[in-house]
């Protein structure tokens, strides 16, 4: 049996990819800095602890997301996409890029919504 000779990536991939969660950090930095900083502070307590509790959830579910990715297993899902349940497909493309996917959700995503 042949085995399947990986490509080596290219440095244009790597670089844009690079930018992307660059922009996409700070992007992401200015408008949880914005919310936390200016909106929480004109709102109740009640409100904005509803507010930081969301905040919360959303750096726990993106943490838990880069870690399914990170320890998932192709093959359980190539079964469950053979067998049409909804999402297989998905999960097969997110666990082939799991560097990218658990990079963005368990460091960039996690980390902002824990340093608001």
């Amino acid at each position: 049996m042949k085995e399947k000779k990986e490509k080596p990536k290219s440095k244009n991939s790597s670089n844009s990819w690079v930018i992307f969660i660059a922009i996409t950090t700070f992007i992401l930095s200015l408008t949880f800095s914005f919310i936390s900083n200016t909106v929480i502070s004109n709102l109740s307590i009640i409100i904005g602890l509803i507010v930081l509790i969301i905040v919360i959830a959303i750096g726990i579910i993106f943490d838990l997301i880069g870690v399914a990715v990170t320890v998932g297993n192709e093959e359980d899902f190539h079964a469950q996409a053979s067998k049409k349940i909804k999402g297989a497909k998905t999960s097969i493309k997110m666990i082939r890029n799991s560097a990218k996917v658990s990079n963005f959700c368990a460091d960039v995503i996690g980390d902002i919504c824990r340093s608001t």
